[in-house]
């Protein structure tokens, strides 16, 4: 029997495994400690090797980590605060299917905006330069111009002066008709004189007023001075070509109302270097009168020579071919003066 006050063999062991920490409440029904820890997984400091890999974040690191995987942030050298891409490291959680942090992403973002950043500088920095480039070229251009018109002087846009070999002056009117013209188309003994003369343009009259003779014979030369408004470059030359065509252009067409009926022009030859006749009839009332224009262009001179003859009131007619060869002689007369007149 047993002795009295000794407890059972199984309560004696479980008050052991009280004793040493190994209280039934961990162990399963029916296992005894030694079929939980089989010698074979001891380690030799004597404890329990049940391990057989160790997880990512256990391993040798120069980071310590927290509890769940995250990496814990790396004291400055310093002491003072760690750099933007060391302030958020992301550990094995996100590996093991944990979401990432909002801090992990914040490196990338500010990443894309500093690149942003500095695209924007360079594009800044490239119109700047292009910009500062069109600016010079406009100054340089601007002084080439300046330095052009100013070294050469702008050429004038009309003549403002005779041209070489234009006359200066006109010989007097009256004086340039010789006597023979005046006695073969003026006869008679009562013919009078009328006379306005001038440096560049002078005028006379010669009037046979005896019956049956009735002429009338007018002799205009003129030297035309530069006019800008003359075609081309406004020449004297210019000007007195212009006042032949206007001539011609009023002889042609007298008005509706003019005693004189529309010229027939003709041209004619070696009398300057353009000439022209124009043979017209004039009515007045019932005073009818044969008229013929010949006008002379000779360079910045124009000569113009009318002769008329009355044929009504008592007064013989007389041809149009005879005041033709007057006129034409008269016109003569007064260009071989003109040509002895001064030229610039």
């Amino acid at each position: 029997m047993a002795q009295q006050g000794s407890p059972p063999g199984r309560l004696r062991r479980r008050a052991e495994d009280d004793q040493h920490g190994h209280g039934g409440a961990g162990r399963l029904p029916g296992r005894s400690a030694a079929a939980e820890r089989p010698g074979w997984q001891r380690d030799a400091f004597g404890q329990d090797d049940t391990d057989a890999d160790l997880p990512s974040w256990a391993g040798p690191s120069g980071h310590p980590t927290r509890p769940g995987g995250a990496r814990r942030r790396p004291d400055s050298p310093a002491g003072g605060q760690v750099g933007e891409a060391q302030r958020d490291l992301p550990g094995d959680g996100a590996a093991n299917g944990a979401a990432p942090s909002q801090a992990g992403a914040r490196p990338a973002t500010r990443r894309q905006s500093r690149a942003a950043a500095a695209r924007l500088r360079k594009s800044r920095r490239r119109v700047y330069r292009w910009c500062a480039i069109a600016v010079v070229v406009c100054v340089i251009g601007a002084v080439t111009a300046v330095l052009a018109t100013s070294s050469s002087p702008k050429p004038q846009l009309y003549v403002t002066s005779l041209q070489p070999g234009e006359f200066k002056s006109v010989p007097s009117a009256c004086s340039s008709v010789s006597a023979v013209v005046l006695d073969q188309y003026l006869p008679g003994s009562r013919r009078t004189t009328n006379q306005f003369s001038g440096a560049t343009q002078s005028e006379c009259s010669f009037t046979v007023d005896a019956k049956p003779v009735f002429r009338l014979l007018e002799v205009t030369a003129q030297a035309y001075q530069p006019l800008a408004a003359a075609s081309g470059d406004g020449s004297a030359s210019a000007n007195a070509k212009d006042n032949l065509v206007l001539t011609k252009a009023t002889l042609t067409d007298p008005g509706k109302k003019s005693p004189l009926s529309p010229a027939q022009i003709t041209p004619l030859t070696g009398l300057g270097q353009q000439a022209f006749a124009a043979t017209q009839r004039e009515t007045v009332g019932d005073i009818v009168s044969n008229l013929v224009t010949v006008v002379v262009l000779d360079r910045n001179v124009l000569i113009t020579v009318e002769l008329s003859a009355q044929q009504s009131s008592g007064f013989t007619s007389t041809s149009t071919g005879t005041l033709l060869a007057g006129a034409t002689a008269a016109a003569k007369n007064v260009l071989a003066k003109v040509l002895t007149q001064p030229t610039a």
